[in-house]
């Protein structure tokens, strides 16, 4: 009786294989998502600790530092009701509201600004240069696939991870800080989505790229990325940035809610529609460049 020969191992089967064992791979980066984790816990404590203890409704302590009626002991009591309803008091009233001040604080500044770029390059910059430094790179690019679809599968592997650690750990930061922070995830969550895709896409890229990929994604994103998003400088400059266009659609979701947001002269936005199709369209671009440069290098260049 004769046996038939096995049927040839499917390229796409293959692939997806790649992509699976890329996922499970990305399970042991450590170092990067150890600080990463170890940050998260520590502004977790303190969304903890000031939600327990202040609050985040902060008329009453921005009443006390301003005293905008003071101004009545001299011009009588008359003031009290033009100061009452004049636009510097409407001003205070909604920028000292719980979900405005957690959003400055916590969404706008702490994870916007520092945490969502550190947690994004955890991963993206692990999923080649984890290859690289155990020497495991030479395995897999012998196998049987194009180059640049290696590639994309080492970014569809991490990605599931990027996002759980970038959106889950705002999600953690959003729980701990009570009602205002549960009304700031579902506000923000996506586009903190959007931009976590283009960041990963990028610190993929300069993972794959590069000898010492950590480092040049550190540099990249702290005095880039944070400093341009948090600097005093035109908006017109800032849209270099990705950290721009992911702001622009958290300031859009702001604004549905009455939460302050940078005024025109610092920060001129684009429409959320705009932003989106940018950020997308940058995710998808950078793909694009990374496979066909991946699928470029010489071979020596990896060893």
């Amino acid at each position: 009786m004769m046996l038939e020969a096995p049927a040839a191992q499917s390229p796409l089967r293959a692939w997806l294989f790649l992509v699976v064992f890329s996922f499970r791979r990305q399970a042991r980066v450590k170092q990067m998502v150890g600080i990463a984790i170890g940050l998260l816990m520590i502004c977790l404590l303190l969304v903890i600790t000031f939600t327990a203890s202040a609050g985040w409704n902060r008329y009453e302590w921005r009443m006390n530092r301003s005293k905008p009626y003071t101004v009545e002991h001299v011009a009588g009591g008359m003031a009290h009701a033009a100061i009452d309803q004049s636009e510097y008091m409407d001003r205070i009233r909604q920028e000292t509201k719980p979900l405005a001040v957690f959003s400055k604080w916590v969404v706008f500044l702490l994870f916007l600004g520092f945490l969502m770029p550190l947690f994004s390059l955890s991963f993206g910059t692990a999923a080649m240069g984890q290859e690289r430094e155990g020497r495991s790179i030479v395995w897999l690019l012998t196998r049987p696939l194009p180059r640049s679809s290696i590639y994309l599968a080492k970014l569809l592997g991490l990605l599931p991870w990027s996002l759980a650690l970038t959106v889950g750990g705002f999600g953690i930061l959003c729980l701990a800080g009570g009602e205002p922070g549960q009304k700031a995830f579902v506000l923000y969550a996506p586009g903190i989505f959007a931009g976590t895709l283009a960041f990963s896409a990028l610190f993929h890229l300069i993972g794959a790229m590069f000898q010492k990929p950590g480092i040049v994604a550190l540099l990249y994103a702290f005095f880039f990325e944070t400093m341009l998003s948090e600097l005093p400088i035109p908006g017109t400059l800032k849209r270099l940035s990705i950290n721009y266009y992911t702001r622009c659609l958290l300031y859009s979701s702001a604004e549905t809610e009455g939460v302050p947001t940078e005024t025109s002269s610092l920060f001129v936005p684009v429409s959320p529609t705009t932003a989106w199709v940018v950020l997308i369209g940058t995710t998808v671009a950078i793909t694009g460049i990374g496979m066909w440069l991946f699928g470029r290098m010489e071979a020596k260049e990896e060893m």
